[in-house]
């Protein structure tokens, strides 16, 4: 705990940091064997199985995304999807056959079948034993200590098993607590130009439509607040109802909005056995919950709860909510390095199947209207550690690199910036005058406690390029310089994202490249009763996801966003933001002329109102008023 005057944040207190490190990187190092599983011991894992037809899919979404097409926007239900590209019955049927006929139990969910069974006959499946692992955070895995004999069905069918493995990728979530008021006490007015920024300080700035607005869709004129339209939330942790109602009591929401009752969360959804509120990832749900309520009081946000940030369960997680067919817009506030997928960090193996099998989940998503959005990542353009550090465990670098699940080309990944608003001392006046996206320098740590050094990161909005998936169609267009001719870059679009974390280089001024820029925010979140501070991409994802719900409000689902995105003009954006991001500037690729791209807010940060489509609409005013309530 630090105290004394803060100049960032405008107050005589004391700041709470939440260390940078654990909840930031993942480690691509195998688990330590820290013991045996009992023979009766209950295992589930996944057997995944691939889709049919790829290039017909592939031929579908173009067309379901191109507004000259007939099919334009004439979605799929989940059972048309899985009749025409889900795996073959005839396949789910033998291998499942063949599972049952070595002792376990098979449950198909769409394309994955989720298997269980005690651990000897697991292991007799597999012609293997099973081994119990522990990961460096911390949590334990049931894995196979060989290499798994895959009953012939299984290979034939191309399926491949999830959950069985040695080398445990654990996503992790983009929030961080920076700073909390000495004793609770929060002013009433707001604190300076660069923040503490609460949710309608945001609205402001970023120019949503008045509260006000009302819109007619069908036939039915309604408000443009998100009624209607579902947002689902996929984290491993759950929230305390009295937080939400919290964050709207501070702002008096049900005063100015006329509403009999505050937002609150629409329905918890339990995968894989849920979560609870002691995870480590509390804040991140919370955050998560809470932006997208603000953004889009009237939506229904679902809270898909899964136990881990793994693989396994944040597949079976996008699977769920695939299959349940009920939200519109998933926000994903976690991600992992790209690179961990590949065989240099894998023994020479690679897994990037993983990836292939979560982008096939996107895939159906988007064929049934729904869009996914991912923050880009905390890490700027240096999302990986090299293999020196990550694999070997000697002094290493942080090298340039992409965060997963952004990088997929089916998600809207989301970067940003710190927001700079009006501000005279007693007014709420949250007006935008600007943004900044200078990284900042990281101190030199060891994330991963293997003894070694890990330096030359930045603390900022991930962005960069891919070195997995390709360039899509919608970053082809020669008015888009993304800097790569043949890989999908990131991110898509910024939002609020703040910066100077605990163990960034005193001050967090973005080192030589900041040109002294010391303009760093936060937004308030209500956490067990307090409100914090907190930054990362985290907030932009949700926040991203709130602006998006009044879209899908007025012209439906949307799939694949980023068809819509990148067809936008100027008007909708911010854009040539000054910054830098540990790689490149944000004047490169290049913003200039009609060349507009950059790694830390793709194509820009929006102006709500013109990005919902609603540019005659009257925008929100001062927070805490009718028309930003």
């Amino acid at each position: 705990m630090w105290c004394g005057i803060s100049r960032r944040f405008g107050w005589l207190g004391c700041t709470t940091v939440l260390a940078w490190g654990a909840m930031d990187v993942a480690s691509a190092r195998p688990m330590a064997m820290v013991g045996s599983v009992a023979a009766t011991q209950a295992v589930a894992f996944s057997v995944v199985l691939p889709l049919r037809d790829q290039h017909g899919l592939e031929a579908l979404l173009a067309r379901l995304h191109d507004p000259a097409s007939a099919e334009y926007h004439r979605w799929l239900t989940p059972a048309q999807f899985q009749e025409r590209f889900g795996p073959h019955p005839e396949v789910v049927a033998k291998v499942s056959a063949a599972l049952r006929a070595r002792g376990l139990s098979v449950v198909q969910e769409g394309r994955v079948l989720r298997v269980s069974g005690q651990s000897a006959a697991v292991g007799r499946a597999f012609g293997t034993t099973l081994a119990l692992g522990q990961t460096e955070s911390g949590h334990r895995h049931v894995f196979a200590a060989g290499a798994l004999a895959m009953p012939e069905v299984m290979k034939s069918g191309g399926a491949f098993v999830l959950g069985l493995d040695r080398n445990v990728h654990e996503l992790h979530p983009f929030s961080h607590r920076v700073a909390v008021p000495a004793g609770g006490a929060l002013p009433q007015n707001r604190t300076s130009a660069t923040g503490g920024y609460w949710y309608d300080d945001l609205k402001q700035a970023y120019q949503y439509p008045s509260y006000q607005t009302m819109v007619t869709v069908k036939g039915v004129k309604k408000r443009l607040d998100g009624t209607g339209v579902s947002i689902a939330i996929l984290m491993s942790a759950d929230v305390l109802d009295s937080d939400v109602k919290a964050l709207f009591d501070h702002e008096n929401f049900t005063a100015h909005s006329g509403q009999a009752s505050d937002p609150a969360l629409y329905a918890r959804v339990s995968v894989d056995g849920g979560s609870n509120t002691s995870s480590d990832a509390f804040d991140e749900a919370s955050l998560d919950v809470q932006e997208a309520l603000s953004g889009a009081p009237g939506s229904h946000v679902l809270l898909y709860e899964v136990p881990e940030l793994s693989d396994t369960d944040i597949m079976d997680g996008y699977n769920k909510i695939v299959s349940d067919n009920t939200a519109d817009i998933v926000s994903s506030s976690f991600g992992e390095c790209e690179l961990f997928y590949t065989a240099a960090y894998n023994g020479g193996t690679s897994n990037t199947q993983t990836l292939t099998a979560e982008h096939e989940i996107f895939e159906q998503g988007n064929a049934q209207g729904i869009t996914f959005l991912a923050s880009s990542g905390d890490e700027a353009g240096l999302e990986c550690p090299n293999t020196a550090y990550a694999v070997n465990g000697r002094n290493g670098k942080y090298v340039a690199s992409v965060s997963t699940p952004a990088a997929d080309p089916d998600v809207t990944a989301v970067g940003g910036t710190n927001v700079v608003t009006a501000y005279s001392s007693g007014s709420l006046n949250s007006a935008y005058v600007g943004e900044n996206a200078y990284g900042d320098p990281m101190e030199p740590s060891d994330p991963y406690g293997v003894g070694a050094t890990l330096s030359g990161g930045y603390w900022g909005a991930g962005g960069g390029k891919s070195t997995i998936f390709a360039k899509p169609a919608y970053q082809s267009s020669a008015s888009i310089n993304t800097g790569s001719t043949s890989y999908r870059a990131v991110p898509d679009v910024g939002m609020q994202v703040g910066g100077c974390p605990s163990g960034a280089k005193t001050p967090c001024n973005g080192g030589t490249h900041g040109n002294g820029n010391t303009q760093r925010s936060f937004v308030y979140v209500a956490l067990n009763g307090q409100f914090a501070g907190l930054i990362g991409t985290s907030v932009a994802s949700p926040e991203f996801a709130g602006a998006t719900a009044l879209l899908v409000e007025t012209k439906g689902r949307m799939g694949n966003l980023n068809s819509y995105l990148y067809s936008l003009g100027a008007s909708a954006f911010h854009r040539k933001i000054p910054g830098y991001n540990g790689v490149v500037s944000t004047s490169s690729p290049a913003q200039s002329g009609s060349a507009y791209y950059n790694y830390a807010v793709g194509n820009g940060t929006p102006v709500v109102y013109q990005y919902v489509g609603q540019g005659s609409a009257a925008v929100a005013g001062l927070p805490q008023s009718a028309t930003n309530p």
